[in-house]
Parts: C-alpha cells; sequence; structure tokens
C-alpha cells in the first residue's frame, strides 16, 4: 500500500484510556459497510470508548493557534483491511466546532463537537487522568487511576491487541475505502487500579448501543501514549 511519507498531523497522544466491550457481531456489522472485514478478539467483536489528550498538534508542521491541544473522546470498532489492523470510528467527540466541521468536511470523519474536559492528578505512586464529556450537569465522565510506571504489553495480550492499531478507516460516498495510516512506537500501559465512569451510550451513539449502559467493559487499558503521525488517506478498493 503506497503511503505518503510526510505526515499531514503529528501530535503527542496522552494519558489514553480505552473502555472496552463485547457487542453483537450484527449490530457492529450494521456500523461498517459491506466488504469490511471484522478484527475479532477470542471470536468475539468489541468495541470502545477511547479518551486522550492530543499534545502539540501540528498540521502539515505547523502549529495553529488556540488548536494546539485539545481532549478527544471516540468510540470505535476494531477491522483489518489487507491483513493490517484497524479501526472504525462510530463517533468522535471533540471540544471545537471548527475541529469538527474541517473533519466531517474534508476528511468525511464523524465527528461532533461537544464539551470535553481533562484532568491529569499525579501522586507519589499512582497517576489518575479525568475525563468529563457533555454538560457538567449530566455528570458524564471516565476516571482511570494507574501506576506511574509503565510497561509495554505482551504481543499476545488484549492490551495490544485493542491499542495498537495503524490505519483508521472509512467509506468513500463513490464506493471503496479510504484509510489513514497512524505510527506511533509501541505504547507502553500503566496498572489499572481504579476506573470509575458514565456514560449514557445511547444519547451519544444511538438507541441501538444503549444497552453498554448497563453492560461492563470486558477490558480497560491505561497507555502513557506518545508522538503519533498521521498520514493522508489513500484510496483502497475502486470506486
Amino acid at each position: 500500500m503506497p503511503v505518503t511519507r510526510r505526515p499531514f498531523l503529528t501530535a503527542r497522544w496522552s494519558d489514553i484510556v480505552l473502555l472496552t466491550f463485547e457487542a453483537p457481531e450484527d449490530l457492529v456489522r450494521r456500523a461498517l459497510p459491506s466488504g469490511v472485514e471484522l478484527d475479532r478478539w477470542n471470536g468475539r467483536t468489541h468495541v470502545s470508548l477511547v479518551a486522550l489528550r492530543m499534545l502539540d498538534v501540528r498540521i502539515m508542521g505547523w502549529r495553529i493557534p488556540g488548536f494546539t491541544s485539545h481532549p478527544q473522546v471516540n468510540f470505535r470498532t476494531y477491522v483489518r483491511v489487507g491483513g493490517e489492523p484497524g479501526v472504525w470510528f462510530i463517533r468522535q467527540l471533540v471540544p471545537s466546532r471548527l475541529i469538527a466541521a474541517v473533519g466531517r468536511l474534508r476528511y468525511d470523519e464523524p465527528f461532533w463537537p461537544m464539551p470535553i474536559r481533562s484532568r491529569v492528578v499525579n501522586a507519589a505512586t499512582e497517576l489518575a487522568v479525568e475525563y468529563g464529556v457533555g454538560p457538567e450537569a449530566l455528570g458524564w465522565h471516565v476516571n482511570v487511576t494507574g501506576s506511574r510506571d509503565a510497561a509495554l504489553p505482551a504481543l499476545e495480550s488484549p492490551e495490544h491487541h485493542f491499542a495498537e492499531r495503524v490505519l483508521a478507516c472509512r467509506a468513500r460516498a463513490e464506493g471503496g475505502l479510504r484509510t489513514f495510516r497512524v505510527e506511533h512506537p509501541p505504547w507502553q500501559v500503566r496498572e489499572v487500579r481504579g476506573v470509575d465512569y458514565r456514560f449514557d451510550f445511547g444519547s451519544l451513539y444511538g438507541a441501538e448501543w444503549e444497552f453498554l449502559n448497563r453492560a461492563p467493559p470486558t477490558g480497560v487499558v491505561f497507555a502513557a501514549g506518545s508522538e503519533v503521525a498521521v498520514y493522508p488517506p489513500v484510496q483502497v478498493g475502486r470506486p
């Protein structure tokens, strides 16, 4: 697959939290266009709520005043394209209307503007990150506490499977797929010591996802993050 070697976006993705849930395969398939291969873990399909802080954001190497850092919350499922692990975003929440508009209009990504707040709390042996989503009165949030030390997960672990993804995929209106290659060093993960969250998945992502309000996550990942480069999209398949 040809890749343009100059990234269009670079940033440091930091304090990445993944809450992963098992989801019925027929529901996941309805979120995908035909021909996209599901990437199962232990024979089952999953979705993840991913919260992160994007720091030192640059577009084509340039910092844009007012848009160099922001939190983001994504809802995604897992696919494979050309044998490579990828993600399919069901919805991406960002705190800026401008970022959301550019993502939708320029790249056809499912960005929605939404108030998002983030805070990092440092302690001697632990680190906590807090993400608040939507109006504060609703109380939607995910807070995770983990060890200060982090280590690379085993290659066969669920942490590696869900966190290490090299492609982000979208369908094109005229047919075929468009993939964005994402490059970063392998992420070290912290030992998760506490999780507290409250979301209304039905309100945020559609009534078909409301069952997740009562479903316990199958796993939680707290990754330290790293520098990340995202490359311009390339066409996969014929339109």
